[in-house]
C-alpha cells in the first residue's frame, strides 16, 4: 500500500488558484496510481509527486506549466514521455525524471532521482531544451516547487517569467540553496554561464 504523504504546497497552490479565480484545468486520479519507487523508464518515481498523482491525473494552467498525466489514451504522458526523453537526450540529462511541461514552450520541469534523500525524495529542476541543453534548479521536492510556484502566481499583476525573475522565492528553500551551494547541480549547469549567475541570484538571496 502507497503510504499517504501530506502536500502543503500543493494544497496552497491549489487555494492562491482558487482565491484569485484561476482557471485550473484538473483531471481525477487514473485507477493505474503510480507507487512509490515504480521505475518509469526506468528510473525511481519520486513518492511525493505519486502522492500528487494519486490526487489528480494531471492539472494545468493557462499560460503556464501542465502536470503530464500518469496515464493517456495517446501515449503523452508521464511513462511515454520519459520513454523518449531516455531515448533522445545524452547524460546527465537521459537521468532526469521529466513530469510537467510549459504550455506550448519546450521547457520542462524534472526530478532529479540521483540526488534523492534516505527517503527517496528528488529535487526539482527547470530544464530548457532550446540551445544549450541546461537545467536550473528550483525546489528541494517536488511538493516545495508547487509552493514556490504559488507564491509566483501571488505576482502575476507583474508578468514574472518562472524561475528566472523569482530567485528569491527560490531561495526561501533553505534545503535547495545549501544544495547549490555545496555544488550539487554544477553537473547540470556546467556548460551554461547563464545558468551559473542565476544560481548565483539565489545564493545572494538567501542572505
Amino acid at each position: 500500500m502507497t503510504p499517504v504523504h501530506s502536500l502543503p504546497g500543493f494544497e496552497r497552490m491549489l487555494e492562491v488558484c482558487r482565491k484569485d479565480g484561476m482557471a485550473l484545468y484538473q483531471e481525477p486520479p487514473d485507477s493505474l496510481t503510480l507507487v512509490i519507487g515504480e521505475l518509469v523508464a526506468g528510473l525511481p518515481c519520486d513518492p511525493l509527486l505519486s502522492a500528487v498523482l494519486a490526487r489528480v491525473n494531471t492539472l494545468g494552467l493557462p499560460e503556464g506549466f501542465f502536470l503530464l498525466p500518469g496515464k493517456a489514451a495517446d501515449g503523452f504522458d508521464l511513462r511515454g514521455v520519459n520513454a523518449e526523453w531516455r531515448r533522445d537526450w545524452p547524460e546527465p540529462f537521459r537521468s532526469l525524471l521529466v513530469f510537467a511541461k510549459e504550455q506550448a514552450l519546450a521547457y520542462y520541469l524534472a526530478t532529479v532521482p540521483t540526488l534523492a534523500d534516505e527517503q527517496g525524495i528528488q529535487p526539482v529542476v527547470w530544464v530548457d531544451t532550446y540551445e544549450d541543453l541546461y537545467a536550473l534548479p528550483i525546489a528541494s521536492s517536488v511538493d516545495r516547487f508547487f509552493d514556490t510556484y504559488s507564491r509566483s502566481l501571488e505576482r502575476q499583476v507583474e508578468r514574472l517569467n518562472f524561475p528566472r525573475d523569482v530567485p528569491d522565492l527560490i531561495a526561501r528553500d533553505a534545503s535547495l540553496v545549501g544544495m547549490i551551494r555545496s555544488g550539487r547541480f554544477d553537473f547540470l549547469m556546467e556548460t551554461c554561464q547563464e545558468a551559473h549567475e542565476w544560481a548565483g541570484k539565489v545564493l545572494v538571496a538567501s542572505t
